[in-house]
């Protein structure tokens, strides 16, 4: 019996050699991930690109666009997404739309006035975010998102 449990243990021991180096060497999608300011837009960028939510503005208002999931909308429907940030949920009224760049539609709302001032402190200062869709709910990482909604601001004067 001892020999086998001997035979057991450096198996793991061996297995976990050699899978450590391969965990820590690719970080996870959320890890990775930060908020940038790019094209006009303030959100969550990895791979690339963003993804799960990017700020706009059109005018004095703001464009939400959440993203990123793989469920198709039916078009001229009007669906509710949930952004939770530190355990406060805001609820938008968001149409399905194309955007550039992405394989997929888009939810897209707009917000202005104290919703969106309000919005966008909560994102600047929050320290976590979910969001919540038709199509699933998935976490949005805020780490960067104060500098990045900051050169919003500053570029577009809104909210």
């Amino acid at each position: 019996m001892q020999p086998k449990m001997m035979t057991s243990r450096a198996l793991r021991f061996g297995l976990s050699l050699f899978l450590l180096p391969s965990l820590c060497a690719a970080p996870s999608p959320a890890y990775a991930a930060g908020w940038r300011f790019a094209g006009g837009e303030a959100g969550l960028w990895a791979d690339g690109g963003f993804n799960g939510l990017a700020v706009g503005c059109q005018g004095r208002a703001l464009s939400l666009s959440f993203f990123g999931f793989a469920a198709r909308l039916q078009p001229a429907m009007t669906y509710s997404v949930v952004l939770t940030v530190d355990d406060t949920a805001r609820r938008f009224r968001a149409r399905p739309e194309r955007r550039a760049g992405a394989p997929r539609q888009a939810l897209v709302a707009s917000v202005s006035g104290e919703t969106a001032v309000d919005l966008v402190e909560a994102l600047r200062k929050g320290r976590k975010a979910e969001v919540a869709t038709p199509a699933g709910r998935y976490d949005l990482p805020l780490s960067g998102s104060a500098k990045a909604l900051d050169a919003l601001v500053a570029s577009s004067g809104c909210p």
